[in-house]
């Protein structure tokens, strides 16, 4: 009896003094400050859900064939990255675009540009156009 005795307030202690510590490794590195509320969002909206900030940045990953550090050092809030302020201007570009010129014509065109309009999974479009125009030039001169 006084052997179990024992061994549940070994088991409370232990447990309380695993509890005491704090976890924040993905606040720290997600910059979260609450529950589904991130740190330094200027763009997106500051009352984004966490799945709908994911998918979004899952998006940008695949539309522009890069990952999460090409845009973000270690901790996810820093602006420490000048792609993260090109990408900042790049969605307000997109969305003005779809404002003003796509969602007048009607609801279904109100997303009509995104990332991978332009992009195509490459993080130079313009590069890869000028390219490409080139080799469509040097085949019609052949």
């Amino acid at each position: 009896m006084k052997k179990n005795i024992i061994y549940l307030c070994s088991f409370l202690l232990l447990s309380f003094v695993l509890m005491s510590f704090n976890n924040n490794v993905k606040e720290v590195y997600f910059g979260k400050t609450s529950e589904d509320q991130f740190k330094n969002l200027k763009v997106l909206p500051q009352n984004i859900s966490k799945d709908s900030l994911m998918s979004l940045m899952r998006g940008y990953n695949q539309a522009l064939g890069v990952k999460c550090n090409h845009c973000h050092s270690g901790d996810k809030a820093a602006d420490d990255k000048h792609s993260k302020e090109v990408a900042r201007h790049m969605i307000q570009f997109t969305n003005e675009l779809n404002a003003k010129e796509f969602a007048p014509i009607g609801e279904q065109y109100k997303n009509a540009i995104e990332c991978a309009t332009c992009h195509r999974g490459s993080t130079k479009p313009m590069e890869d156009t000028r390219l490409f125009m080139e080799s469509k030039n040097d085949k019609k001169k052949q």
